[in-house]
């Protein structure tokens, strides 16, 4: 039976996510725990009834099943207390009211989750005000996502100018690379590519970037990545997954656009060039909403759901969405769209460095 596209249900909210103090929350990165669960990690967490109302956490995770095919059904928080979702990490959120005088740190915003082998691994943002990145920093779990402790890894804000921000990360065990696809957290660059071995993940000196040097492209250690997406592209939130041998997906939130984009290419260092963005859900008014022909007002994120493939099986999105005049909307939803295979046969991938 063909699945039917569109919206498939909200994750989160009143009914949903409430019996957990996860009324109104955003983000949602997702992976598969070795334990086969899925982790799902959330931003700006309220309990109350919208933005702002309640108990404040950031970051927060849940645990449950559901991936592409399936709709998510959460049954635990992660943290000390399965009954309610605590703040994975102690810090008081502080304000410019204050003088900053308790912390310095406003919020912590996930990036994305990242399995390898039994270990699962968070990349944060710590951030004083919307928009201004203090430093991004790496937390581990070694519990399928109950239990999180820093691994010390800690990367400044202005890593190749800005745009090593915020992440999305996935494991390549062919050549037992790490690979991350990075932008800045205004939503005004392009994307930058690294990659480091997994035994180094918790190293930044380690990390390779992805240069443009006398008109080819090379890994380096050191040195400032160039963006690998055409001029005139900024993106946001930000999705990358190995899907299968020579397949992957790479997009988010496709700020220049106001839509939801991504590329199906064959490696991580695929030309992007020659593979068109496709664009499988797009923002609109809020008199235009239409959810079930993948249109949303105030849209964001677009983190693939485990299992998703280009072609007739589909992918799972996880979108956001926040009604910043009132509040709420402040949700999570789980999106069904197709996107064509055009991943280049093994070899094409343009003039960047091999795997």
């Amino acid at each position: 039976m063909t699945r039917p596209l569109g919206k498939v249900a909200d994750v989160t909210g009143p009914g949903r996510t409430d019996r957990w103090g996860v009324t109104c929350t955003d983000l949602g990165a997702s992976v598969t725990a070795p334990d086969g669960r899925l982790v799902s990690v959330f931003g700006d967490t309220f309990s109350g009834r919208r933005v702002g109302q309640g108990d404040w956490r950031s970051p927060v995770v849940l645990i449950g099943t559901g991936d592409a095919a399936t709709p998510i059904v959460y049954e635990r928080a992660g943290g000390p207390d399965p009954d309610y979702a605590r703040q994975l990490w102690h810090y008081v959120h502080d304000d410019a009211s204050t003088g900053w005088t308790r912390g310095g740190i406003s919020t912590v915003i996930p990036s994305d989750l990242l399995r390898v082998g039994d270990a699962l691994y968070l990349h944060a943002i710590v951030n004083r005000g919307l928009g201004t990145v203090l430093w991004t920093e790496i937390w581990r779990s070694d519990d399928c996502g109950v239990s999180w402790h820093p691994t010390g890894a800690t990367f400044p804000a202005e890593l190749h100018r800005g745009h090593a921000q915020c992440w999305s990360w996935d494991y390549d065990p062919g050549g037992d690379w790490v690979y991350v696809a990075a932008t800045g957290f205004q939503r005004d660059k392009g994307i930058v590519l690294m990659r480091v071995r997994p035994a180094d993940i918790a190293r930044p000196a380690r990390y390779q970037c992805c240069v443009r040097v006398n008109g080819r492209w090379r890994w380096r250690t050191g040195g400032v990545a160039t963006p690998v997406t055409p001029a005139g592209e900024t993106w946001g939130e930000l999705t990358f997954r190995r899907v299968g041998q020579g397949k992957w997906i790479l997009g988010g939130f496709l700020s220049s656009e106001y839509a939801l984009g991504y590329r199906v290419i064959a490696a991580p260092t695929a030309d992007l060039r020659s593979v068109p963005v496709q664009k499988p859900v797009t923002g609109c008014a809020w008199r235009d909403e239409d959810h079930r022909r993948n249109r949303v007002a105030q849209l964001y994120g677009g983190y693939l759901l485990p299992g998703s493939q280009p072609g007739p099986a589909g992918v799972g999105l996880i979108v956001s969405q926040w009604h910043t005049r009132d509040g709420w909307p402040y949700r999570v939803m789980q999106f069904r769209a197709r996107l064509r295979d055009t991943a280049a046969p093994a070899g094409g991938t343009g003039d960047h460095p091999p795997d």
